[in-house]
């Protein structure tokens, strides 16, 4: 007989149900909280960074096959261009939004509560930016493959 699925919790109602959670959860020892912080941007840093080398794959290839792709027909290039229009907007989101470096030993003298909500903060930001980032990266590469199916589907015939 299978087992019941789990229930997950609920996701807290905003921020300061967060913190409280959070300096529950680890004891409200600073150590412990920042560093769960600083794995949580670490994690958004290391994914960002696989975004901007599926972009930079995305700017060489058409380095070398933008030409032959743009040649077949005007639907082709204007893919093909707008493909990478999203994917570089999406990289530069990536690099100013969440690569930018705010240290959270940064903020000025606070209570733990303050700098965990300054922290969780920085991070839902982060996040926000991340969505953002990604969501052009799927539709850029989108475009980018509608193009090269075009190229193929032509070159058929």
């Amino acid at each position: 007989m299978p087992e019941p699925p789990i229930e997950l919790p609920r996701p807290a109602r905003d921020r300061d149900e967060e913190a409280r959670h959070v300096l529950a959860l680890y004891d409200r020892d600073p150590a412990r909280i920042l560093a769960r912080i600083e794995d949580q941007l670490a994690i958004l840093a290391a994914r960002t960074q696989t975004l901007l080398s599926l972009a930079a794959v995305t700017i060489t290839v058409t380095g070398f096959s933008g030409t032959a792709i743009a040649r077949s027909g005007p639907a082709a290039a204007y893919l093909l261009v707008g493909g990478l229009v999203c994917v570089v907007v999406g990289a530069a989101i990536g690099i100013r939004g969440i690569l930018t470096v705010r240290w959270t030993t940064s903020f000025a003298p606070c209570s733990l509560e303050s700098a965990l909500v300054g922290a969780l903060e920085l991070r839902d930001r982060k996040t926000r930016a991340f969505g953002t980032a990604l969501r052009l990266l799927v539709v850029g590469l989108s475009l980018y493959v509608a193009s090269i199916a075009i190229l193929l589907v032509r070159s058929a015939r």
